[in-house]
């Protein structure tokens, strides 16, 4: 008998699973698998939106029921002294619960409570577990501050306030950042021998009092291989573009042999020192100016430009916005949900 559509129609999603044969040995694997391409409505229907987050995570015990089936808290518990399961009361713990030795009152009790947000994404957190899932949905799908506070459906008889809104989006920004750094470390440098490699510069920056020249912001370093989406990015530390500066950022993503095309830049011709065959658009130029380019890298800065608001260029954490960016830009790609990659992200970072 043929294939059925969902065994002969495949492609990728961005669910990652552990597979040792064919990944390095490491704790935590990153890989994709394969999902029926024809399920467009079943995919669409799937995806969390904020009725979705209302039904599904609206009370406390639901939300405690999707925490524990996303391993995002622990189901059980043995008591170090008896070893033997501990018991959950929801009385000393407003989110999560407790776990608690009930085999004696005088020997273990005391010293055995144990919170089960101890070590987890809600460790010390004072709010309901639903305004956490909610606060991270909104930060998922780039609300705004003023939107957040808005649609809360959380309580009733009061409002989230912007410092929580503004604090909550700082956590998950970090999750994302430690999740994205471990994972360009997992699947390695782009290029290779044989493979092309496209960078460029451009500055971040903003016209003082929005009149005259450009003339504050930061660079940022790009880096693309043709054929792939896997873009880098790397801050100028103190605006520094010296061939020492560059080089060490260079050889951070981009393996050895590979050919560099470039426009043009004097701090880039060490690289043939370091095992780099650099192209220079300059080179073929005018005689075949088709022959090579740089329009790949070129053509993503408009689009991360437009992922940011003008008063984040001179910040200083310029560089943990542009990490959150290579994140979602994966989700966009990849058409993943971001609430789910967000819940991936946290059980990673709090495994």
């Amino acid at each position: 008998m043929s294939d059925s559509p969902q065994e002969s129609q495949q492609s990728t999603s961005c669910s990652e699973v552990e597979n040792p044969q064919s990944q390095p040995s490491t704790s935590h694997q990153f890989e994709f698998v394969e999902t029926p391409k024809w399920s467009y409505v079943k995919d669409v229907k799937k995806k969390w939106n904020v009725v979705k987050v209302f039904r599904m995570l609206g009370t406390r015990e639901q939300a405690i029921v999707f925490a524990e089936e996303n391993c995002m808290i622990p189901k059980s518990k043995m008591c170090n002294y008896h070893k033997k399961a501990m018991t959950i009361v929801y009385t000393s713990n407003k989110t999560v619960g407790s776990f608690t030795c009930h085999k004696c009152a005088h020997a273990c009790r005391s010293r055995a409570k144990v919170s089960r947000a101890k070590g987890t994404w809600f460790d010390n957190v004072k709010m309901t577990m639903s305004q956490i899932f909610y606060l991270m949905y909104a930060y998922a799908n780039k609300w705004s501050y003023s939107m957040t506070i808005k649609e809360d459906f959380t309580d009733d008889k009061h409002c989230l306030s912007k410092p929580t809104v503004c604090d909550w989006f700082k956590y998950c920004r970090e999750t994302v950042i430690l999740y994205q750094l471990e994972k360009q470390t997992f699947f390695g440098k782009i290029g290779g021998p044989g493979k092309i490699v496209q960078i460029d510069e451009t500055k971040f920056a903003k016209r003082k009092y929005n009149k005259g020249r450009h003339i504050e912001g930061q660079w940022v370093l790009g880096m693309i291989e043709d054929g792939s989406e896997d873009l880098r990015l790397e801050v100028c530390p103190n605006n520094i573009r010296t061939a020492e500066v560059l080089v060490p950022l260079i050889q951070k993503h981009v393996a050895e042999g590979t050919t560099i095309h470039i426009n043009v830049g004097e701090a880039y011709d060490t690289l043939k020192d370091h095992n780099y065959i650099l192209k220079k658009m300059t080179d073929n130029f005018p005689a075949n100016p088709l022959c090579m380019h740089t329009q790949k890298i070129e053509a993503q800065w408009r689009v991360v430009k437009q992922f940011f608001s003008k008063d984040l260029y001179n910040r200083e954490n310029l560089a943990d916005f542009i990490i959150e960016y290579l994140w979602r830009r994966y989700i966009i790609i990849n058409k993943c949900d971001p609430f789910e990659e967000l819940i991936k992200a946290v059980k990673y970072v709090y495994k």
